[in-house]
């Protein structure tokens, strides 16, 4: 422990008021009910942050020590859940958490809560949910502990020491950066500069630069988001259709609708090279289904379905292979 305060100490020591910044951009990330709208709250010295959970990212400006600061709260995992658990939304916010403060963040405050134990389960969930940033993510870390006053006259680095080998991972992982704050104590401006000046060293160890995200995992996101947008809203087409009535022909108008959608977006050369004899085949399957159930009327009731699931599975087919193409 008399290292990590040794460090600090140096660090601290080599800034000059030079190096101090005008600007400050800081993601608050952590599990749900670790205290990250408390400790908006607190570094903007205003109630900005709602203390309900929010499954999308929240972002707020303010004037603080001189300094104007950006602050990016990330919606919180379950303490013990898995990344593998999570929801897609929560992993696409917390990606998306670090592209809201342009160009980059300067640091990732990781929110916990002193008062609560943190043991293997809990370090396990964290450094999937952060690994989502990729490696360079921790090098701009600082942990950040709340309910600093449970500690009454337990020093935090006796705190780090009782808790072990664990929280001593992440601190490590961290650069041996960490901070305490109390956030019942708003009065108290120190524990916010303090916090303040612990950011600008985390800048100056990485040589002045802020963090930022790998362009590959961004774009992995946004296609991943976009994918879901277009799926719900084809459940909702499809949801309509439902109450529409049964006389076929509001399912018929859909499957034409979503394989044309699909088709607009496969066909090009560039990504499927010769392959619009293939294209025409199934524009003549599907355009002749689709004949027989309205001039004939030779498909049963229920399989409407069926040609509509079929249209839905070449959409989502092509989609698919296109982005695995784009991503390489």
């Amino acid at each position: 422990m008399k290292r990590m305060k040794k460090q600090s100490e140096n660090i601290r020591s080599q800034m000059s008021d030079a190096q101090r910044l005008s600007e400050l951009r800081i993601v608050l990330m952590g599990y749900r009910a670790a205290g990250k709208s408390s400790t908006g709250n607190s570094i903007l010295g205003r109630e900005e942050f709602d203390l309900k959970a929010s499954a999308q990212c929240v972002r707020r400006h303010g004037e603080v020590a001189d300094r104007h600061i950006t602050v990016i709260e990330a919606p919180g995992w379950w303490m013990n859940e898995p990344v593998e658990e999570s929801p897609e939304l929560l992993k696409q916010e917390i990606v998306l958490s670090v592209s809201l403060c342009p160009p980059g963040a300067h640091a990732v405050l990781l929110i916990i809560r002193v008062d609560i134990g943190f043991k293997e389960t809990e370090r396990k969930a964290l450094q999937g949910h952060l690994d989502l940033l990729g490696e360079r993510v921790w090098n701009h870390t600082i942990v950040l502990f709340t309910c600093g006053d449970s500690l009454l006259d337990t020093s935090i680095e006796k705190h780090i020491e009782s808790e072990g080998e664990d929280l001593q991972w992440l601190l490590d992982k961290c650069g041996n950066r960490y901070h305490v704050l109390n956030n019942q104590n708003r009065s108290d401006d120190t524990q916010i500069k303090e916090l303040l000046e612990k950011i600008e060293e985390t800048v100056t160890q990485n040589n002045g630069c802020h963090f930022e995200i790998d362009r590959k995992i961004l774009q992995e996101t946004d296609g991943r988001k976009k994918m879901k947008e277009q799926i719900d809203k084809l459940r909702e087409d499809i949801r309509s259709l439902t109450m529409s009535g049964d006389d076929g022909s509001d399912s018929c108008s859909l499957g034409s609708s979503a394989y044309g959608s699909f088709r607009s977006r496969s066909g090009s050369d560039s990504i499927f090279g010769s392959s619009r004899s293939r294209d025409s085949s199934h524009t003549s399957y599907v355009s002749g289904a689709i004949k027989k159930h309205n001039s004939m009327d030779l498909i049963p009731p229920n399989c409407e379905w069926i040609l509509i699931y079929f249209v839905l599975f070449l959409f989502f087919y092509f989609e698919i292979f296109q982005y695995t193409l784009v991503s390489f």
